[in-house]
């Protein structure tokens, strides 16, 4: 089993929102402050991250062996929407399998066998059509989840160099791990 992001996450916290965070009206730090933002949520957004869960909108493909079981779990929650599923069949031909009925797992086609034989993609992340254009798609975060961000952004902003608590240096600030831990996924 192997999970690829195919298209990255569309941000969810803006330059905007970091300067207002931390009162800053010059533009002097913009490029230092867009690459902090990207880092943390590159930190807590997708796959074998911390989170272990998709914040930004963005489309994932997990690859497996053998049909997975019902119900249908898909890693890095949560899905939006299935997207493709293609498989590769004992002939090893490829296939999709069509999305237009409802989907269970059970009573489904033979596949070779192969890691990666069956392909599901599926848009993961917090968000929704945009009501202007339905084919665009826009990022709704959680508050939570951009508050821990923006207090991220400003501990790095304000302490250029890891934060030392006496001996040991501190692994992540206590308000954004208390902050994000409601969604983190384990296993």
């Amino acid at each position: 089993m192997s999970l690829i992001v195919v298209e990255a996450p569309i941000a969810f916290v803006t330059l905007a929102e970091a300067k207002a965070h931390l009162v800053v009206e010059h533009a002097e730090d913009d490029l230092l402050l867009e690459g902090f933002i990207r880092a943390a949520c590159r930190w807590i957004d997708g796959p074998d991250t911390w989170l272990g869960r998709a914040i930004g909108l963005q489309v994932l493909e997990w690859q497996l062996a053998s049909w997975p079981c019902n119900p249908l779990t898909l890693p890095c929650p949560p899905e939006v929407e299935i997207v493709s599923i293609k498989y590769i069949d004992p002939d090893g031909a490829e296939r999709t399998l069509p999305l237009s009925e409802p989907l269970y797992f059970e009573n489904l086609p033979a596949v070779r066998g192969r890691p990666g034989d069956i392909k599901i993609r599926y848009r993961a992340g917090y968000g929704a059509p945009s009501e202007a254009d339905p084919d665009t798609w826009v990022s709704a975060a959680p508050p939570d989840i951009k508050v821990a961000v923006l207090m991220l952004v400003a501990q790095w902003y304000r302490h250029r160099s890891p934060v030392v608590a006496g001996e040991a240096i501190a692994q992540l600030p206590f308000a954004v791990e208390a902050l994000l831990l409601p969604y983190r996924t384990f296993g």
